[in-house]
């Protein structure tokens, strides 16, 4: 891992070090105690069974003399016992203290890691949220966070087994120093085995975590769009389309379990192999009376005892390597650009808007080359113009979602990157074509930006909106939840609620991005009366293909592959040849024709 996933996990563990270096001495101080009971089996079969001297410090010697000896103890077993049982009990509780600290660690960690994403992804630019899919991400928040917590609370298990390993050894050193040297032979062997396995499991692990991306991304998808689906008759469509990628990542990670399996076979064989190494060598020193049967006893079982300690040594190193991936993975979200809440002037802004000479591209795709026009404070612009041609992007860029790349967008004389973004974002308000509702009341969607709601302001604003009559039939009125993206409510409902929702903000710019679509002529109509009634002085952007919709706008501007091509109002524009006119001329025909055949 390099250093800036560490300085990302150094972040995380902020506050939690208490915890980790809690769970180490206990790991410390629970190994010593867990190799001590082997030491007293040895020192009970050669010491008080048999008659050699106590192979203990020079205090416990002095103790177990001022006692009586080895005849005390015989006559005495219980106390062997009772020290044995002493030992094992100090054991569990050190155990129990460990788990205890590594519980705390670990949700801790999780907690501050899902926080700290979740806080970043708030920040994160427009542009990289519309380059990510939700389930991928999701999957990364999950997941991948679930990896890294789990693997942190292994590196607890690294010192466990570390500790284990020095202690088993030094006690075993003390016994014969040939037979400890002919065990640890082979734990070179089981860590060049891991670090060679470690390379192979990484790369299939990241193909795999990333196709499990994919296929939540796709889930993520259908289930947002059920109706589009089946309106289209997408169903078997999106089943193979499905199934190819279920088959992907089966194939994946069966790939990766077949790895795993050769992994962990010959991981638990080289275990083995050390304890028939170690027992054939054990046996031929107690024959030559290098050691006594305590002493090979006492050896057998601190050699067992290393037998999961190594295996875990592979266990370990093969989860780093998951990890690895993970926190990669989590920290392409962590350094997703950001956008700045902080800087920038808090002005008190009154809606005067003015594009000048601005230039933009997505990607190699040129959107505005030179687009100048301004917006006077108070009054309504209207924008018309085809599919791709802009329009939506005008709001993106007053807005901040993306920024030009030159030329100057102004308010009130203050270009909108000198202005204060969340201040900016405040003011300027914008409805989508297809506004998002959270699955919440409608007051609370209405009322989204205050923690306390006014519910004088959030009927004024549906009044507005036309939607205060609609929400009162309700059997549960504004309290009705309008669940997951506001499906219990027809679409024109769902774009009124939205309309509300800006106008309560009380934005001093209102922009409406083709957002009375979903709503017939005289809703419209009448939404527009009531705007030029109840909200003076605000400036008003409404992006519309329809004409009745754009006709009381105080200018009109024309667009055409990024360009300007027609600006007047709407006697103006209808009187001189144009796409105004035509359009005009076209949606005046189909009324007309709508009204003859109503007659016939």
């Amino acid at each position: 891992m390099n250093n800036s996933k560490y300085d990302f996990l150094k972040k995380q563990m902020k506050g939690n070090y208490r915890y980790l270096f809690t769970a180490i001495f206990f790991i410390l101080t629970g190994s010593f105690f867990s190799f001590l009971g082997p030491k007293l089996i040895g020192v009970a079969v050669d010491s008080i069974i048999g008659t050699k001297p106590f192979d203990l410090p020079v205090f416990i010697t002095d103790i177990i003399g001022r006692m009586g000896g080895r005849e005390y103890f015989i006559q005495n077993i219980w106390i062997v016992i009772l020290v044995f049982i002493a030992t094992k009990m100090v054991e569990a509780f050190c155990e129990f203290s460990r788990l205890h600290a590594s519980n705390y660690l670990g949700e801790n960690l999780g907690y501050n890691m899902r926080q700290s994403i979740f806080e970043r992804l708030q920040s994160a630019t427009f542009e990289y949220h519309k380059g990510i899919y939700t389930g991928d991400i999701i999957q990364r928040c999950s997941t991948d966070i679930d990896t890294v917590r789990m693997f942190v609370l292994e590196m607890t298990d690294i010192i466990r087994v570390i500790a284990k390993i020095v202690i088993a050894y030094w006690f075993m050193t003390g016994i014969s120093l040939p037979l400890a040297l002919i065990s640890f032979t082979t734990v070179p062997l089981v860590t060049a085995f891991s670090v060679y396995f470690t390379g192979k499991i990484q790369k299939r692990f990241l193909a795999a975590d990333e196709a499990e991306g994919e296929l939540q991304s796709r889930v993520q998808e259908n289930l947002s769009a059920p109706r589009v689906v089946r309106a289209f008759g997408k169903q078997k469509q999106e089943r193979d389309l499905f199934e190819k990628g279920n088959n992907l990542f089966t194939d994946m990670w069966t790939n990766m379990g077949n790895l795993m399996a050769w992994y962990w076979a010959i991981g638990d064989l080289l275990p083995v192999l050390q304890v028939i190494l170690v027992l054939s060598s054990g046996t031929y020193f107690a024959v030559k009376s290098f050691i006594t049967p305590g002493e090979i006893i006492s050896f057998m079982v601190y050699n067992n005892m290393l037998a999961w300690p190594i295996r875990s040594l592979g266990r370990i190193v093969g989860n780093m390597a998951k990890a690895t991936v993970s926190l990669g993975r989590i920290n392409e979200v962590y350094n997703a650009p950001q956008e700045d809440y902080e800087t920038g002037e808090k002005l008190d802004i009154k809606g005067d808007i003015e594009f000048k000479d601005v230039h933009f591209s997505f990607g190699k795709q040129k959107i505005f080359d030179g687009l100048s026009f301004t917006v006077p404070a108070g009054q309504t612009v209207a924008i018309l113009g085809a599919s791709g041609s802009g329009k939506s992007t005008i709001l993106a860029l007053l807005a901040r979602f993306y920024n030009a790349e030159s030329g100057s967008i102004t308010i009130d004389g203050v270009n909108v990157q000198d202005i204060n973004l969340h201040t900016l974002r405040q003011n300027v308000g914008i409805v989508m074509q297809e506004p998002f509702l959270f699955g919440k009341t409608i007051r609370e969607n209405i009322s989204i930006t205050d923690r306390q709601p006014d519910m004088d302001r959030i009927i004024q604003s549906t009044e507005i909106a036309q939607v205060h009559r609609s929400i009162t039939n309700f059997e549960d009125g504004y309290d009705t939840i309008v669940g997951e993206k506001g499906v219990t409510l027809s679409g024109g409902q769902k774009q009124r609620v939205a309309i509300a929702r800006t106008l309560y903000s009380g934005a001093k710019v209102l922009c409406f991005d083709d957002s009375l679509s979903a709503v017939d002529s005289l809703t419209d109509a009448n939404i527009r009366k009531e705007l030029h009634k109840r909200v003076e002085g605000i400036t008003t952007i409404i992006i519309s293909q329809r004409v009745n919709t754009l006709m009381e706008a105080d200018k009109i501007l024309v667009l055409d592959q990024g360009r300007i091509v027609q600006e007047g109002t709407h006697d103006q524009l209808a009187n001189q040849p144009g796409i105004y006119r035509e359009i005009v001329k076209i949606q005046s025909d189909i009324i007309e024709q709508t009204k003859q055949e109503a007659k016939g």
